[in-house]
């Protein structure tokens, strides 16, 4: 099941993001760290109802953010989608729960959630340094529009 998060699964969605900033970490992959995502940001998510968990058997195995903002640095993109666009932050799969197709369930959800209330398209971005995650849009047919530079990275996000 798929839905906005409420502020009881706070402990809940941070624990899952948590986990999966360590899992990404100790793969050598630089994409999260101490300071993001934050916390704050995360409950902030929630209370805008932008945050949305997929549950399986009881426990929130993944989530997202879904909303019309996009980061500063992502304005001089050169994006292939119009106005208004849906885009996509922070997907994140249970590392337990990787492989079993959690992720594809969660973007066909965003993907039927923009048609329906009719986004011109979706816009994400993902960190070059994550080969898993680039292959996973790339099968699904999501183009690069341009890369993005973020603080503290050294890789860029496409």
């Amino acid at each position: 099941m798929i839905k906005a998060a409420d502020d009881s699964q706070l402990d809940m969605m941070w624990d899952l993001i948590d986990r999966c900033r360590t899992a990404l970490l100790e793969r050598g992959i630089r994409q999260w760290d101490h300071l993001y995502p934050a916390r704050e940001s995360v409950a902030a998510d929630i209370a805008d109802k932008r945050l949305y968990c997929l549950t399986a058997s009881g426990l929130c195995r993944a989530v997202v953010t879904i909303d019309v903002q996009q980061e500063a640095e992502c304005a001089t993109v050169p994006w292939t989608t119009t106005e208004p666009a849906l885009s996509v932050h922070r997907l994140c799969v249970d590392p337990a729960a990787q492989g079993c197709g959690l992720g594809r369930q969660l973007m066909d959800y965003i993907e039927t959630y923009a048609k329906h209330y009719r986004f011109a398209g979706l816009r994400l971005d993902a960190y070059s340094g994550n080969p898993q995650a680039l292959a996973f849009y790339r099968r699904r047919g999501y183009r690069e529009a341009g890369l993005v530079h973020f603080p503290r990275r050294v890789m860029p996000f496409i």
